[in-house]
Protein backbone atom coordinates (compact mmCIF):
# COMPACT_ATOMS: atom_id res chain seq x y z
CA UNK A 1 0.00 0.00 0.00
CA UNK A 2 1.12 3.58 -0.57
CA UNK A 3 2.71 5.23 2.39
CA UNK A 4 0.71 7.75 4.34
CA UNK A 5 1.83 11.38 4.28
CA UNK A 6 3.25 12.50 7.58
CA UNK A 7 2.82 15.89 9.15
CA UNK A 8 5.94 18.06 9.09
CA UNK A 9 7.87 17.95 12.34
CA UNK A 10 8.42 21.22 14.17
CA UNK A 11 11.96 22.47 13.91
CA UNK A 12 14.04 22.11 17.06
CA UNK A 13 16.02 25.09 18.21
CA UNK A 14 19.68 24.43 18.75
CA UNK A 15 20.79 24.51 22.37
CA UNK A 16 23.70 26.75 23.41
CA UNK A 17 25.87 23.64 23.76
CA UNK A 18 24.95 22.52 20.25
CA UNK A 19 25.69 25.97 18.83
CA UNK A 20 29.04 26.02 20.64
CA UNK A 21 29.94 22.59 19.30
CA UNK A 22 28.95 23.62 15.78
CA UNK A 23 31.18 26.68 16.05
CA UNK A 24 34.05 24.48 17.21
CA UNK A 25 33.48 22.12 14.29
CA UNK A 26 33.48 24.99 11.78
CA UNK A 27 36.70 26.40 13.23
CA UNK A 28 38.28 22.94 13.24
CA UNK A 29 37.26 22.32 9.63
CA UNK A 30 38.73 25.68 8.65
CA UNK A 31 42.00 24.70 10.35
CA UNK A 32 42.06 21.43 8.42
CA UNK A 33 41.65 23.25 5.11
CA UNK A 34 44.36 25.72 6.08
CA UNK A 35 46.77 22.93 6.99
CA UNK A 36 46.12 21.08 3.72
CA UNK A 37 46.69 24.32 1.79
CA UNK A 38 49.93 24.95 3.69
CA UNK A 39 51.10 21.44 2.86
CA UNK A 40 51.02 22.16 -0.85
CA UNK A 41 51.74 25.90 -0.93
CA UNK A 42 54.24 26.30 1.93
CA UNK A 43 55.61 22.83 2.78
CA UNK A 44 58.67 24.18 4.59
CA UNK A 45 56.55 26.35 6.89
CA UNK A 46 54.26 23.44 7.70
CA UNK A 47 57.18 21.21 8.57
CA UNK A 48 58.48 23.81 11.04
CA UNK A 49 55.16 23.94 12.92
CA UNK A 50 54.31 20.24 12.57
CA UNK A 51 55.06 19.36 16.20
CA UNK A 52 52.93 22.24 17.49
CA UNK A 53 50.00 21.16 15.33
CA UNK A 54 50.25 17.59 16.58
CA UNK A 55 50.17 18.76 20.20
CA UNK A 56 47.14 20.94 19.46
CA UNK A 57 45.29 18.08 17.81
CA UNK A 58 46.10 15.70 20.64
CA UNK A 59 44.79 18.10 23.27
CA UNK A 60 41.39 18.82 21.69
CA UNK A 61 38.99 15.98 20.90
CA UNK A 62 36.91 18.25 18.66
CA UNK A 63 39.86 18.55 16.29
CA UNK A 64 40.32 14.78 16.35
CA UNK A 65 36.66 14.25 15.44
CA UNK A 66 36.83 16.76 12.59
CA UNK A 67 39.95 15.20 11.11
CA UNK A 68 38.40 11.73 11.37
CA UNK A 69 35.20 12.92 9.69
CA UNK A 70 37.17 14.75 7.03
CA UNK A 71 39.16 11.61 6.36
CA UNK A 72 35.95 9.67 5.76
CA UNK A 73 34.66 12.38 3.42
CA UNK A 74 37.94 12.56 1.53
CA UNK A 75 38.16 8.79 1.17
CA UNK A 76 34.78 8.65 -0.56
CA UNK A 77 35.96 11.16 -3.16
CA UNK A 78 38.99 11.22 -5.39
CA UNK A 79 42.32 9.64 -4.54
CA UNK A 80 43.87 13.10 -4.65
CA UNK A 81 41.75 14.24 -1.71
CA UNK A 82 42.70 11.18 0.31
CA UNK A 83 46.36 11.80 -0.49
CA UNK A 84 45.99 15.43 0.61
CA UNK A 85 44.61 14.31 3.96
CA UNK A 86 47.22 11.66 4.65
CA UNK A 87 50.05 13.88 3.35
CA UNK A 88 49.55 16.38 6.17
CA UNK A 89 50.84 14.11 8.91
CA UNK A 90 52.05 11.03 7.03
CA UNK A 91 50.65 7.51 6.95
CA UNK A 92 49.41 7.68 10.54
CA UNK A 93 48.28 11.13 11.45
CA UNK A 94 47.06 12.14 14.88
CA UNK A 95 48.05 11.10 18.42
CA UNK A 96 45.38 9.90 20.83
CA UNK A 97 43.29 12.54 22.57
CA UNK A 98 45.02 13.99 25.61
CA UNK A 99 48.46 12.65 24.73
CA UNK A 100 51.54 13.76 22.87
CA UNK A 101 53.07 11.76 20.06
CA UNK A 102 53.81 8.39 21.73
CA UNK A 103 57.27 6.87 21.86
CA UNK A 104 57.17 3.74 19.75
CA UNK A 105 59.76 2.03 21.95
CA UNK A 106 57.33 2.27 24.91
CA UNK A 107 54.60 0.32 23.10
CA UNK A 108 54.11 -3.38 22.40
CA UNK A 109 55.31 -4.25 18.92
CA UNK A 110 51.79 -5.04 17.70
CA UNK A 111 50.28 -1.65 18.67
CA UNK A 112 49.85 1.60 16.72
CA UNK A 113 48.61 4.56 18.77
CA UNK A 114 48.21 6.88 15.77
CA UNK A 115 45.06 7.39 13.73
CA UNK A 116 44.58 5.78 10.35
CA UNK A 117 42.10 6.84 7.69
CA UNK A 118 39.43 4.17 7.23
CA UNK A 119 38.31 3.96 3.62
CA UNK A 120 34.81 2.71 4.45
CA UNK A 121 31.73 3.87 6.35
CA UNK A 122 31.56 3.04 10.04
CA UNK A 123 29.38 3.76 13.06
CA UNK A 124 29.47 3.53 16.85
CA UNK A 125 29.14 -0.07 18.10
CA UNK A 126 26.68 1.19 20.74
CA UNK A 127 24.46 4.31 20.44
CA UNK A 128 25.74 5.83 23.69
CA UNK A 129 27.81 4.95 26.72
CA UNK A 130 30.45 5.95 29.21
CA UNK A 131 34.05 5.17 28.37
CA UNK A 132 35.50 3.55 31.48
CA UNK A 133 38.90 2.42 30.23
CA UNK A 134 40.98 3.74 27.34
CA UNK A 135 43.27 1.94 24.93
CA UNK A 136 46.80 1.86 26.33
CA UNK A 137 48.80 1.11 29.45
CA UNK A 138 46.77 0.85 32.66
CA UNK A 139 46.65 -0.78 36.07
CA UNK A 140 44.82 -4.09 35.84
CA UNK A 141 41.41 -3.59 37.54
CA UNK A 142 41.26 -7.16 38.87
CA UNK A 143 44.83 -8.13 39.67
CA UNK A 144 46.66 -4.80 39.83
CA UNK A 145 50.00 -4.22 38.19
CA UNK A 146 50.65 -2.77 34.75
CA UNK A 147 48.98 -4.35 31.77
CA UNK A 148 48.37 -3.00 28.27
CA UNK A 149 44.69 -2.61 27.44
CA UNK A 150 44.11 -3.51 23.79
CA UNK A 151 40.63 -2.06 23.45
CA UNK A 152 38.15 0.57 24.56
CA UNK A 153 35.72 -0.22 27.40
CA UNK A 154 32.25 1.33 27.04
CA UNK A 155 29.85 0.89 29.97
CA UNK A 156 26.11 0.66 29.45
CA UNK A 157 22.98 -1.20 30.42
CA UNK A 158 22.86 -4.98 30.39
CA UNK A 159 21.24 -6.21 27.20
CA UNK A 160 21.95 -3.01 25.25
CA UNK A 161 22.27 -3.73 21.54
CA UNK A 162 25.80 -3.95 20.12
CA UNK A 163 26.00 -3.22 16.39
CA UNK A 164 28.52 -3.96 13.67
CA UNK A 165 31.08 -1.17 13.34
CA UNK A 166 31.13 -1.52 9.54
CA UNK A 167 30.14 -3.84 6.71
CA UNK A 168 31.83 -7.20 6.95
CA UNK A 169 31.65 -10.90 7.71
CA UNK A 170 31.41 -12.52 11.14
CA UNK A 171 34.58 -14.59 11.36
CA UNK A 172 34.51 -15.76 14.99
CA UNK A 173 31.95 -16.38 17.70
CA UNK A 174 33.25 -17.75 20.96
CA UNK A 175 33.50 -17.77 24.73
CA UNK A 176 36.75 -17.44 26.66
CA UNK A 177 37.85 -16.96 30.26
CA UNK A 178 39.14 -13.43 29.61
CA UNK A 179 36.80 -12.10 26.91
CA UNK A 180 33.65 -13.94 27.89
CA UNK A 181 31.20 -14.20 25.01
CA UNK A 182 32.70 -12.43 22.01
CA UNK A 183 32.25 -11.91 18.28
CA UNK A 184 34.72 -10.80 15.63
CA UNK A 185 33.80 -9.10 12.34
CA UNK A 186 36.26 -8.81 9.45
CA UNK A 187 36.02 -5.71 7.24
CA UNK A 188 37.68 -4.62 4.00
CA UNK A 189 41.32 -3.55 3.87
CA UNK A 190 42.49 -6.08 6.45
CA UNK A 191 40.53 -4.42 9.27
CA UNK A 192 38.60 -6.33 11.92
CA UNK A 193 36.69 -5.53 15.11
CA UNK A 194 36.13 -7.53 18.27
CA UNK A 195 33.22 -7.14 20.70
CA UNK A 196 33.68 -8.85 24.08
CA UNK A 197 32.05 -9.48 27.50
CA UNK A 198 28.69 -9.83 25.72
CA UNK A 199 25.64 -11.28 27.43
CA UNK A 200 24.54 -12.91 24.19
CA UNK A 201 25.81 -13.13 20.62
CA UNK A 202 23.01 -12.68 18.10
CA UNK A 203 25.07 -13.02 14.90
CA UNK A 204 26.30 -16.31 13.47
CA UNK A 205 29.75 -17.32 12.28
CA UNK A 206 30.03 -16.64 8.56
CA UNK A 207 27.13 -14.18 8.51
CA UNK A 208 27.45 -11.09 6.34
CA UNK A 209 26.56 -7.94 8.26
CA UNK A 210 26.05 -4.32 7.32
CA UNK A 211 27.20 -1.29 9.29
CA UNK A 212 24.81 -0.87 12.23
CA UNK A 213 23.37 -4.40 12.14
CA UNK A 214 22.78 -5.88 15.64
CA UNK A 215 25.30 -8.60 16.43
CA UNK A 216 25.31 -8.96 20.23
CA UNK A 217 24.01 -7.70 23.58
CA UNK A 218 26.07 -5.96 26.26
CA UNK A 219 26.93 -7.97 29.35
CA UNK A 220 29.63 -8.78 31.89
CA UNK A 221 30.75 -12.28 30.92
CA UNK A 222 34.38 -13.32 31.24
CA UNK A 223 36.97 -11.29 33.10
CA UNK A 224 34.90 -8.16 33.70
CA UNK A 225 34.23 -5.83 36.62
CA UNK A 226 30.83 -4.69 35.37
CA UNK A 227 28.51 -4.49 32.38
CA UNK A 228 30.38 -3.05 29.42
CA UNK A 229 31.54 -3.60 25.85
CA UNK A 230 35.23 -4.24 25.27
CA UNK A 231 35.74 -2.99 21.71
CA UNK A 232 38.88 -3.63 19.68
CA UNK A 233 39.96 -2.48 16.22
CA UNK A 234 42.73 -4.23 14.29
CA UNK A 235 44.39 -3.97 10.92
CA UNK A 236 45.94 -7.31 10.09
CA UNK A 237 47.97 -8.14 13.23
CA UNK A 238 48.18 -4.57 14.57
CA UNK A 239 45.96 -3.22 17.36
CA UNK A 240 44.63 0.31 16.69
CA UNK A 241 43.22 2.88 19.10
CA UNK A 242 39.39 2.86 18.73
CA UNK A 243 38.98 6.28 20.41
CA UNK A 244 39.20 8.08 17.05
CA UNK A 245 36.21 6.28 15.61
CA UNK A 246 33.50 6.69 18.27
CA UNK A 247 31.51 9.92 18.28
CA UNK A 248 30.55 10.04 21.97
CA UNK A 249 34.14 9.93 23.26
Amino acid sequence: PPSRPTAPRPEKKATPAARRRMAQMVISAALLLAVVAMKFLFPAALERCRATLLELLGADTDFVEVFSAAGRAFSSGSDALTDAYTAVFGAAEVPASGSSVPRTDDLPGNVDMLQRVLNFDYADPVPAGDITSLFGARSDPLEGGGRFHYGLDIAGEEGAVISAFADGVVTAVGDSTDLGKYVTVTHEGGYSTLYAHCRRITASDGQQVRCGDPIAEMGDTGRATGVHLHFELHQDDVYLNPIYYVTFA
